[in-house]
Formats: structure tokens, sequence, C-alpha cells
């Protein structure tokens, strides 16, 4: 096959078939240019064992299939000089169908819905990580700096990662709106600007992926872990997100000049989904057993499904200025930056609609620390705990019949039998601290 004068593989040596398995880390498989029109014309036949997780006969043979749209050219060379395209797949089933379990479809199915609804969603992350260096020793690393929250740093290694970072992000198409220093030395966040459902979602895997790669390059690793540093915060994933009318309903559906907080009745309707929804969608927003280790009470990270304008401790914020009626939006602030975000947003966006339907009514706002309140101070607000492990997590997504029809079974039942092993080789591991505790006091 002659490929177009226009494609994009033309300018590359190597194409880069990306997807996300289950669990929301970067799948590839690399073709030279010479059969990218092939690939992209027929795709690749793919074991569905690497999606899932696990073996399953039933789902073996799938097919990548490149989405055009967004390939890129990666802004950096291999170390013999090569070039290097990227382009995210959606992946078929045998029957040439969208396979049930590709994160990427669920979430289009989820954002179909949406839009069906007159409704489009707009969705921005925060990611937050650390920049260590190896120390040999059996932890993470150590943090690059010793600066904290917003300081301008005298020592700019770390700096010239993050500059690293978003002049690559940029040459792929991204608005990179700044990075700062975190609470933590050695933490980091970068942001780029919202956009689309899918698109968000793609590039907060490609920012991870492009910030490991700028950091090893520096001598450093960027760790997405959600508590990868016992005496310090973990790292979080803000999430953002707003609906916006579609055809001629175009404009923020969020905003109500008439009510006092500038929030539209369908604002209080979807926040009321999800805060209903809020121990299921733990489960896709702290996927692991370390997600944990970073959501405990007194720690600045939000362990109870409240909302607030001002607080910053609550799960749920409602952020921007009423004045600027499109920044009005929806704040997440329990997710880790394991979460799979395909998962992670279609979640959310059938709460905003379950909210809906049912008229859900928002209780009221929680603009003090939920920690300092009293077991019967959070019952009379109807405050209910968040999960506070995996198993936990796992059962609310299980009792949540919402959430996993909009999952499906099989991505659903994925994430369960995934994770479950995870908790259970936890439980297999012997850790310094219990030898420390009870070697020589039991």
């Amino acid at each position: 096959m002659t490929r177009h004068p226009n494609d994009p593989a033309l300018k590359v040596d190597f194409v880069q078939l990306l997807f996300s398995d289950i669990a929301g880390r970067l799948k590839t498989l690399e073709v030279p240019a010479a059969r990218w029109s092939e690939v992209r014309d027929s795709g690749w036949t793919l074991d569905g064992s690497v999606l899932l997780g696990y073996g399953d006969a039933e789902h073996s043979d799938l097919r990548l299939v490149p989405d055009v749209s967004t390939f890129v050219h990666r802004p950096w060379t291999t170390p013999s000089g090569r070039s290097v395209g990227m382009v995210f797949c959606d992946v078929l089933d045998a029957e040439g169908q969208p396979f049930a379990a590709d994160p990427r479809a669920v979430l289009r199915r989820a954002v179909e819905a949406s839009e069906a609804r007159g409704q489009r969603p707009v969705f921005g992350v925060e990611a937050e990580f650390y920049l260590l260096r190896d120390t040999g020793a059996d932890e993470a690393g150590e943090p690059v700096d010793g600066a904290g929250y917003w300081d301008l740093s005298v020592d700019e290694q770390a700096d010239e990662v993050c500059r690293d970072i978003s002049e690559a992000l940029a040459l792929m198409g991204f608005t990179v709106d700044g990075h700062h220093h975190e609470v933590c030395p050695g933490q980091r966040e970068l942001v780029f600007r919202h956009g689309d459902a899918l698109t968000t979602a793609d590039r907060l895997l490609l920012l991870k992926h492009t910030a490991k790669v700028m950091a090893r390059r520096r001598g450093m690793s960027a760790v997405f872990m959600p508590k990868p540093l016992a005496h310090l915060y973990g790292n979080a994933l803000h999430v953002h997100v707003s609906l916006e009318g579609t055809g001629a309903k175009e404009g923020p559906l969020f905003h109500d000049a008439a009510d006092p907080g500038g929030m539209s009745e369908l604002f209080h309707h979807a926040l009321a989904g999800v805060l209903d929804h809020a121990p299921a969608l733990t489960a896709l927003g702290n996927p692991t057993v370390n997600s944990y280790k970073r959501l405990v009470p007194a720690s600045g990270t939000p362990v109870h499904a409240s909302w607030a304008r001002r607080n910053r401790s609550t799960a749920f914020k409602v952020a921007g200025d009423s004045a600027v009626p499109r920044s009005l939006r929806l704040e997440l602030r329990s997710p880790d930056p394991a979460a799979n975000p395909y998962l992670l947003f279609a979640g959310v966006l059938a709460a905003f609609a379950d909210g809906q339907d049912r008229r859900l009514k928002l209780p009221q706002a929680c603009e003090e620390p939920a920690d300092a309140l009293t077991g019967d101070d959070l019952t009379a607000r109807g405050i209910v705990s968040l999960p506070t492990d995996l198993p936990s997590a796992l059962r609310a997504l299980d009792e949540d019949g919402l959430v996993r029809r909009t999952l499906g079974e099989l991505a659903a039942g994925a994430v369960a039998r995934n994770s479950r092993a995870d908790w259970a080789a936890w439980h297999r591991v012997i850790t310094p601290w219990e030898i420390e505790r009870y070697a020589q006091t039991v």
C-alpha cells in the first residue's frame, strides 16, 4: 500500500501503537514506518490478556485499530537518533465491534450518553508526582530538592526536568498552563489545558510517560505512585469536570446567575449524584493497595464524601468564579495518579446523569474539616466515610449497579479481579515494620 502524502508517519522511523490496559497502564506495539499504512487500514491482532490482565479464551483475539486523529510525533529521538510516532488505538472484538472492556470504549460510551442528553463533558486534570534520586536502598528514592509549596528553588535541576516535560508536551500539541513545586520536597505538579474527556484521558497517560522519560534522562525518577514516601504527603490526581450545552443550548450548564452560589439546578443534582456514588468511584479513583496509605485521617486528604466551595479538605470542591460562568466546575480531590482516567471519567459522568434523573438533593456544604466533626455531626449532615482500604472500595463497586453497568460487567469484573489479586499478594508480604514490631515481642 502507498501512504497518503499527508500521512504523519512519513516523517518518522517507527510508530508506537498505544492502548490502555484495564489498570490504566500504557501498552504498545511498535511497527516500522514502512508497515504503517497496512496497520492503519487493517489493524493488528492483540491477545486480550494484555488488556484484561489475565488469560481469557473467550476474549483472546482482539484487534488494535489506530485512531489516526491522535497521532503525534514523539519530540525526542531514540538513543541512536531514530524518530518515533505515537498513536492511540481502539480495540475491537472478534466481530469487529468495540471491545466491551477497552477503557477508551467505556469512556466513549459514557460521553455519547452524556451528549445524547445535550451535555458535552469538559475534563481537566492536575497530576502530582515526585522527582526522586535512587539511593540504592529498598525505597522509592530520595527527593531531589528540599523546597516547599510554590517555592522558587535555587537548585534548578528539577526545574529543568519540568521544563523538558513542558516543551515535549507542547510539541505534541498540549497547551501547558504551567508547573510549580508542590507541598513536599521533590514534589511537582504540571497542568495542561482542559478538553474533551477522551483527549484529556489520553493526554494524562502521555504526560506520565513523558515525565518518566525526561526525568530518567537527567538521572532522576518521576514517581506517580500514590504514596511513595511514608513521611511525606502522597500524590493526588485532581480531576476537574463541567458540562457544556450542545446545539442551540450551547454554553456552560453548571452556572446560574440567579443562584446565590452561581450553581445551576443541574449542577446541584449532578454533584449530589457524585456524592451518592462516591464509595464506588473511590475504587476507580484509588485502585491500588498503596492508594489507601495516602487516604488517611488528618493527612490533608479527603476521607469523607462531602463537598465545599472553599474547604480544600473535602473530597469534592466547587471550583471557579461564579462571575465567569464557564469556569464553574466540580473538582474531585480524592483520586490519585494510579487511577485509570477512562474508567474514572466514565463513572463520574454516570453519577452526574443519575443525580439528574433522580433529582437528588444536594446536602449542605461542609466548609470545616470533616475529620473534626463528631460521628453524630456527620450523621446529621448525611456525610459518609469513604472506603479506607481496597477491599472496602471493591465491595462498594460490587454493590453499585449504576457504576458497574457503566463500565460493563467485563471491565468491572476485570478491575475487581486484578485489584483483589494485588490485595492477596500484599498479604503475603512480610514488611520491615512487622519484623521490628513483632519478631522479638510476640
